[in-house]
C-alpha cells in the first residue's frame, strides 16, 4: 500500500513540476511575442511565472528527495568501502532530515507571516511561499522512510553476519 502511495506521490509531483515548467515556458514565450508585437496587453504574467517557479523548484526537490537522488554522489559511494558508504548514506539522510525540518518550519513561518501581495495581480505571496513547507513535509516523510529502510537493512546485515 505504501509503495503505491509513493508511486502516486511521485507521479503527481512529476506531473505538477512538468506542467509548471510548461506553463512558465509558454508564459515567457508569450511575453516575448507580446513585447515584439504588442497586439494584446499581457500584464502580470511575470508574477504567475514567479509563483510557478517556486512550486516547480521546491516540489521538484521533494520528488528528487523521494527518489533518493537529491543529495547523492554515486562516484563517491562506489569508491568507498561498503561499510563506510552505508554510514555516509545514513549521515546524508540525517542531514537531509535536518534540512527538511528547517525548510518546513521556516517556510511555514514565512508563508504564514507574509502579508505581501504581488504588485499587479495582487496575489498573496504566501501562495508561493507555501511551496516551502509543503515540499519540506514531503521531504521529511521520504527521508524518514529512507532512514527506516537503511536501519532495517543494517540490522539485517548484522543478523546475517552473526549467523555465519
Amino acid at each position: 500500500m505504501l509503495s503505491s502511495l509513493d508511486r502516486g506521490v511521485q507521479r503527481a509531483g512529476r506531473a505538477v513540476v512538468f506542467l509548471a515548467l510548461a506553463a512558465m515556458l509558454a508564459l515567457l514565450a508569450l511575453g516575448v511575442v507580446v513585447r515584439t508585437f504588442p497586439v494584446i496587453p499581457l500584464a502580470g504574467y511575470d508574477e504567475i511565472v514567479e509563483l510557478l517557479m517556486a512550486w516547480m523548484t521546491f516540489l521538484g526537490a521533494a520528488v528528487l528527495c523521494g527518489e533518493g537522488s537529491l543529495y547523492r554522489v554515486d562516484v563517491l559511494v562506489a569508491w568507498l568501502p561498503a561499510g563506510f558508504a552505508r554510514v555516509l548514506g545514513l549521515g546524508v539522510r540525517l542531514l537531509t532530515l535536518l534540512f527538511a525540518l528547517v525548510l518546513t518550519v521556516e517556510g511555514w513561518r514565512v508563508a504564514v507571516l507574509s502579508a505581501e501581495t504581488t504588485p499587479f495581480l495582487r496575489f498573496p505571496k504566501s501562495i508561493a511561499y507555501a511551496s516551502m513547507p509543503a515540499a519540506g513535509l514531503i521531504m521529511i516523510v521520504y527521508t524518514l522512510a529512507g532512514l527506516g529502510r537503511a536501519l532495517h537493512d543494517l540490522r539485517l546485515r548484522r543478523l546475517s553476519q552473526a549467523s555465519t
